[in-house]
C-alpha cells in the first residue's frame, strides 16, 4: 500500500509540475479572481442553480459572475457554483477534479459542460465520450446539460466545421442544449471585427466573454439578452459594443432551434 501511495505522489507532483510548464509556456492564467460580488440570495428565494465545469474559457474576466449580473432581473436569478481548472478537459474533469460529486449532491436546474479549447476537433471520439459520461451523470439527478460550444483559436479558424460538427453530433447523442458561442464569436468577427474578441491565441477579451455571457443567458432563460436592461454589472464596453454583441448572441442562438 506504501509503495502505491509513494507512487501515486510522485505522479501527482509530475503532473503538476508538467501543468505549470505548460501553463508558463502558453500564458494561461492560472486564476482569475472574482469580478463580480454574488448575489445574496435568500434561502428559499426561487433561484435558477447553474453549475459551470470547464477550463480558462470559463473562468477568465468571471463569466460564471457575469451570467449572474445578466440575471438579476429574473423571479429566479442565477445561482451559479463552478469547477475550473486551467488547461484541462472534461476527460481530466472526469477522471480527478471533485465535478461528478458535486453534480451529484448539488441539486442542479442546469449544468453547463466546457470541454478543452480544440478537443472537439482533435479529438473528438474523446470528446464525445466524456460529453456522454457527464450528461448520463447529469440526466440521473434531474438536472440538464447545456453544451458550451468553444470558440477556434485566433489562428485556427480552418478547424471551426469540424468543431461544430461534433458539436451537433454531442447535442443530437445527449439530446442536451448547445449553447452557440463558437458560432456567436464566428459571426462576430465576419459581422462586427472592430470588437476584439481575443486577448491572446485562444482566451476572451472582456467583450468576448460578454458575448459568451449573452449567449449563455439566451439559452438558460429562453429570452433574448437584447431586452435587458443596459444598466446591469458588467465589462467596460461602449453601448454600442454591448448592443451589437446582444444582438449577435439572439441571431445565434435562435438559429440554432
Amino acid at each position: 500500500m506504501n509503495w502505491r501511495l509513494n507512487f501515486g505522489i510522485r505522479l501527482m507532483r509530475r503532473l503538476s509540475w508538467m501543468l505549470s510548464v505548460i501553463l508558463l509556456v502558453s500564458g494561461c492564467r492560472l486564476y482569475d479572481p472574482p469580478r463580480y460580488e454574488r448575489l445574496k440570495l435568500a434561502p428559499g428565494q426561487p433561484m435558477l442553480r447553474v453549475l459551470m465545469i470547464g477550463d480558462s474559457l470559463t473562468y477568465y474576466n468571471d463569466l460564471p459572475g457575469l451570467v449572474q449580473q445578466l440575471s438579476t432581473g429574473e423571479p429566479n436569478p442565477v445561482y451559479v457554483e463552478q469547477i475550473t481548472t486551467p488547461n484541462t478537459s472534461l476527460k481530466f474533469h472526469w477522471t480527478f477534479s471533485p465535478a461528478q460529486g458535486r453534480i451529484r449532491d448539488g441539486h442542479w436546474d442546469e449544468v453547463v459542460l466546457q470541454d478543452y479549447s480544440r478537443a472537439p476537433a482533435t479529438d473528438p471520439d474523446e470528446s464525445l465520450k466524456y460529453f456522454q459520461l457527464f450528461d448520463d451523470a447529469i440526466v440521473r439527478t434531474g438536472a440538464k446539460t447545456v453544451i458550451f460550444q468553444n470558440w477556434t483559436l485566433r489562428d485556427k479558424q480552418g478547424e471551426y466545421e469540424s468543431l461544430y460538427a461534433t458539436y451537433m453530433q454531442i447535442r443530437d447523442d445527449a439530446h442536451a442544449t448547445l449553447a452557440p458561442i463558437g458560432a456567436a464569436w464566428r459571426e462576430c468577427k465576419e459581422a462586427r471585427p472592430q470588437i476584439e474578441l481575443y486577448v491572446d491565441d485562444r482566451h476572451p477579451s472582456e467583450a468576448g466573454t460578454y458575448l459568451t455571457a449573452c449567449v449563455l443567458y439566451d439559452v438558460l432563460y429562453h429570452k433574448k439578452s437584447s431586452a435587458l436592461p443596459l444598466d446591469l454589472r458588467g465589462p467596460d464596453l461602449s453601448v454600442d459594443a454591448e448592443k451589437a454583441l446582444r444582438q449577435i448572441a439572439d441571431e445565434a442562438v435562435a438559429g440554432n432551434h
